[in-house]
């Protein structure tokens, strides 16, 4: 049996991904996708396996980091604040507060970097998955990489790669009737600022720069 495995790197669309695993692993018999926890990046596989991930804009994958934390991950899951999160959403009520404090003089810029560290999502970067293996994209390429900016697409290339052109891309919940996603609409929050913006781009600069080499290597693979 072919077995595949997902990197789950938090807030990349990566619960819905495991649903849609869920059901080929149900109806396939030539195939396993391993859906793996947060915590375990590529260095953990075994060397030469299988596998693929998904990736999302930074700016948009902090400020889905930051209210699902604040929601305690509700309504899908509820984790309790550690401490350090129960300090982290004392002092910042929105992600634009928090992102617009980064790197500013006094006590407030000390508040913003020690709330970065201390919120799940936001204190793992997307480049933490791939720590020590940096060729991984030349020396052991995944099957494929979802982009969450274009997920039906990015999913249909897949399915291709693995021979599931016939499985769907859309898991509805029995419960519900509803399409079983864990997503929310920030639209209603405080956008976030220039300043923000600029403010995540110089943090999350590495996974700027992930990106673009993602970008790049699906260019490669005759994917633009």
């Amino acid at each position: 049996m072919r077995q595949l495995h997902f990197l789950h790197i938090g807030k990349c669309a990566g619960t819905y991904i495991k649903s849609l695993a869920a059901v080929i692993n149900a109806t396939r018999s030539d195939l396993r996708i391993i859906a793996h926890p947060h915590h375990v990046t590529l260095a953990h596989l075994p060397p030469g396996s299988e596998y693929f991930f998904s990736v999302r804009a930074p700016e948009a994958r902090f400020l889905s980091g930051f209210y699902s934390r604040k929601r305690k991950g509700q309504p899908l899951y509820n984790s309790e604040w550690s401490p350090s999160e129960r300090i982290a959403f004392g002092y910042f009520e929105h992600a634009n507060d928090l992102a617009e404090a980064l790197f500013t003089d006094g006590a407030e810029g000390s508040r913003a970097f020690a709330a970065m560290k201390s919120i799940e999502h936001l204190a793992r970067d997307q480049t933490d998955y791939f720590r020590g293996l940096g060729f991984f994209l030349s020396h052991w390429p995944p099957v494929f990489i979802i982009r969450q900016e274009h997920f039906e697409a990015d999913m249909r290339e897949l399915y291709a790669r693995l021979g599931l052109e016939g499985m769907p891309l859309q898991v509805v919940d029995p419960t519900t009737s509803k399409r079983a996603r864990h997503g929310n609409d920030y639209s209603a929050v405080k956008p976030l600022s220039d300043t923000a913006l600029t403010n995540l781009r110089r943090w999350y600069a590495q996974d700027e720069e992930l990106l673009r080499q993602c970008n790049r290597w699906i260019a490669q693979a005759g994917k633009a």
